[in-house]
């Protein structure tokens, strides 16, 4: 990937849509170093999202991807149905491939997990900024063909007998991929397992 040789405007105003108050202050703070002049305006919800369009022009639009009101990509696409030519980037908790390509497909330039550090966020912002359109994260998992077969079968709710009889194996290899799989994923539980491989598009 190319090195960006264009230098952002001094003065930039950014609208900033999530719900959350403490993680607008905290995406605040953390977009700050982008420019010496940051503007930064923010909305909890499409309602209030849509008032500060009406008010203000943005140079970029960071939009959550669930909000309790409306979901952002139905509010993005009523946007662009209506002409907004400001730049859309979706922000979600989600690191998932799928939603990803959902966001670029319905005009987002850009899919930036929640999960990103300040300056993979800057990164990201900047690209936006410049005009680029962000690639879609791979859905490719480092999981075993075998892994992934218990993965959707814990999915399920099956037990590991019933895990073990439906794939032949020993239950006590079927425990030996579950702990690996509880590694991969940082987790204790079967639960938060299968959250967490739906979150990054595995599942």
């Amino acid at each position: 990937m190319t090195a960006l040789c264009t230098t952002l405007p001094d003065h930039l105003r950014l609208l900033l849509v999530d719900d959350h108050r403490i993680f607008l202050d905290g995406l605040a703070l953390a977009l700050a170093p982008l420019a010496r002049d940051l503007q930064v305006d923010t909305a909890q919800n499409a309602a209030e999202a849509e008032q500060r369009l009406q008010q203000q022009t943005y140079d970029l639009i960071l939009l959550d991807l669930r909000l309790p009101d409306e979901p952002g990509l139905e509010l993005l696409q009523r946007w662009l149905a209506r002409g907004e030519s400001t730049p859309v980037a979706i922000l979600s908790a989600s690191d998932s491939a799928v939603d990803a390509q959902a966001a670029l497909t319905a005009g987002a330039l850009g899919f930036i997990p929640k999960s990103a550090d300040g300056k993979a966020l800057r990164q990201a912002v900047t690209r936006v900024l410049l005009g680029e359109t962000l690639p879609a994260p791979s859905s490719t998992s480092p999981l075993t063909p075998r892994q992934l077969e218990i993965l959707q079968l814990l999915a399920e709710g099956l037990p590991n007998k019933a895990i073990s009889r439906q794939l032949g194996l020993a239950e006590d290899t079927v425990k030996t991929h579950l702990k690996a799989l509880f590694e991969t994923f940082a987790v204790h539980t079967r639960t938060a397992c299968v959250s967490a491989a739906r979150q990054r598009g595995w599942l």
